[in-house]
């Protein structure tokens, strides 16, 4: 217990310590009102995550879409040479992985899971202590993320209905449609989940070693526990880290898109632009009513 909590320590320490100071600590009414202002960010972006995803197929040819970008392809590529590879080592990890023991494996996980909703914790409440809410941001886009994850997840899971490594001893088991959705593998949610915001802390840090190392360590120690237990193949594990990844660096892109689409509604009014001063005259902006949309 003294090592596993040594690990967690030095891993929120590291985290911790990458961060930039750029401010004086907030005081308790300053970190009330950030804490405000990320209730409204996440406020305003859902709705606008939502109608993007909605009308993507209408964007596909417009400039500055990525499916008009040469990197796009490239990383669409990657990811499925990727599974691919997964699928063909199904067997070979199931083989030597398959049969953990049930106490490691409930202490990888809890280490797993535990650490990374910690780490995402402490960086939040720095992010309040320094008044950094570009940092906070990327911590509610990759949870945000993660949520939207498990939705796609749960549509994935109706479409191929594949058994378990525990129910069946073929991984070509798909279309079986189980009744219950506990029932499917692939993919697996657990690693949408912790993908999707250890996603957001890397990007934040422009993926740097230090970082994405340790912070994407812990999810995939989470997907050796569940090939460890036969819950799910290598190849669910996988797909299920691609999605996280993918969904969480869709939303990064989105909420840089609405921050620069000033014209598009939202639920929680935008605070006005600053209004120059002429002089030394001090110029307080008038107080009105707008609606605008963009569609």
């Amino acid at each position: 217990m003294a090592a596993w909590r040594s690990c967690l320590g030095a891993i929120l320490i590291l985290l911790a310590a990458a961060a930039p100071s750029r401010a004086s600590p907030a005081g308790l009414g300053t970190a009330s009102r950030e804490v405000a202002d990320d209730a409204a960010y996440l406020i305003d972006n859902i709705p606008l995550d939502l109608a993007d995803i909605a009308t993507s197929p209408l964007h596909v040819a417009q400039p500055g879409s990525p499916f008009r970008s040469g990197r796009f392809y490239l990383e669409l590529a990657g990811a499925a040479a990727l599974f691919g590879g997964s699928f063909a080592l199904d067997q070979t990890m199931r083989m030597h992985l398959g049969g953990m023991p049930r106490s490691t494996h409930d202490v990888m996980e809890n280490f797993s899971y535990v650490t990374l909703v910690s780490s995402l914790g402490l960086l939040y409440a720095y992010g309040l202590y320094d008044q950094d809410s570009r940092l906070r941001h990327y911590l509610l886009t990759g949870t945000e993320a993660a949520g939207m994850g498990v939705l796609f997840n749960l549509a994935i899971k109706a479409a191929f209905g594949r058994w378990r490594p525990s129910q069946t001893g073929s991984h070509l088991a798909f279309f079986h449609a189980p009744r219950s959705f506990n029932s499917r593998s692939f993919t697996s949610n657990d690693m949408v989940i912790e993908t999707s915001m250890a996603t957001g802390v890397s990007e934040y840090y422009d993926n740097e070693w230090y970082v994405a190392v340790p912070i994407y360590s812990l999810a995939l120690l989470e997907g050796f526990t569940r090939m460890g237990d036969n819950q799910q193949w290598f190849s669910d594990v996988v797909a299920g880290g691609l999605l996280g990844w993918a969904t969480a660096e869709a939303m990064i892109w989105l909420h840089k898109r609405h921050a620069a689409e000033l014209g598009r509604w939202r639920i929680v009014p935008l605070p006005p632009p600053p209004v120059p001063a002429r002089g030394n005259a001090s110029l307080t902006p008038s107080v009105g009513l707008s609606i605008a949309c963009s569609w």
